[in-house]
Parts: structure tokens; C-alpha cells; sequence
């Protein structure tokens, strides 16, 4: 694996990646070279699953949703989430990013992972 990228993790603390990727309130992205953090930052997310946002418009506008989640995570190699939709996966694809759906709860273990090439890809669990 190449030991310089960037990760974006979908989370709600910034310690542990969030089951539901399009419900997480934040990214945590975190910069490698040579095998080591150089980076990390915290980008706040649009909910668009609160109140009303869910209910009418769910399939209308997940094109335009995808977009603005890719306006966060477009300078990202690797998007990791504990569960994901296969929309968000394949739109996430077709720009040339790698989405990861993980078991590893934290985010630390799962870095050192991603890291050392050994990230297991669980896209059983996509919904």
C-alpha cells in the first residue's frame, strides 16, 4: 500500500467510525506520509436525515447530496465508514475515491490497518 493518503472517517466523536455513514455528524481526516500522521482535521457535515429532510425528497435529491459530501471529502483517497449505502459507495467510486465499510470500531485501530494494507473491505454490510 502506498503510505501517503488521506482518510476521511465517518464519526460522531472523532474516536470511533459511525455505523451509518450518511447520519455521522463529522469527518475525521487524517493525513499519512511515510507511514505516519502528519494531519488531522474535523469537518462537520450536513444532516440530511434530521426532521423533514428524510421523508419526500429521499430519492429526489441523493444525487445532490452525494455532491456535497463529495465537496468534503474530494481531496480524501480513502472514505471509511462502519456501514454505508450502496449509492453513496458507487458514487463515491465513480469519482476515484475507495470507500471502506469496516467492523473496527475505532477509528486509531483502524488507521493502523489501512496504514500496514490489512483494512478489511466488509461491504456485506452496505445497505
Amino acid at each position: 500500500m502506498n503510505s501517503n493518503f488521506k482518510v476521511a472517517f465517518a464519526t460522531n466523536d472523532g474516536v470511533t467510525t459511525f455505523a451509518h455513514f450518511g447520519r455521522a455528524k463529522y469527518f475525521e481526516v487524517i493525513e499519512v506520509k511515510d507511514g505516519n500522521i502528519t494531519s488531522t482535521e474535523r469537518r462537520e457535515k450536513p444532516d440530511f436525515h434530521s426532521g423533514n429532510n428524510h421523508n419526500n425528497d429521499h430519492h429526489s435529491n441523493h444525487r445532490e447530496r452525494h455532491n456535497t459530501i463529495y465537496t468534503l471529502v474530494e481531496d480524501c483517497d480513502f472514505v471509511v465508514a462502519a456501514g454505508m449505502g450502496y449509492g453513496i459507495y458507487d458514487f463515491l467510486i465513480s469519482k476515484g475515491k475507495q470507500p471502506i465499510v469496516t467492523t473496527e470500531k475505532n477509528i486509531e485501530d483502524a488507521l493502523k490497518k489501512l496504514i500496514s494494507g490489512q483494512l478489511v473491505n466488509h461491504t456485506e454490510k452496505m445497505h
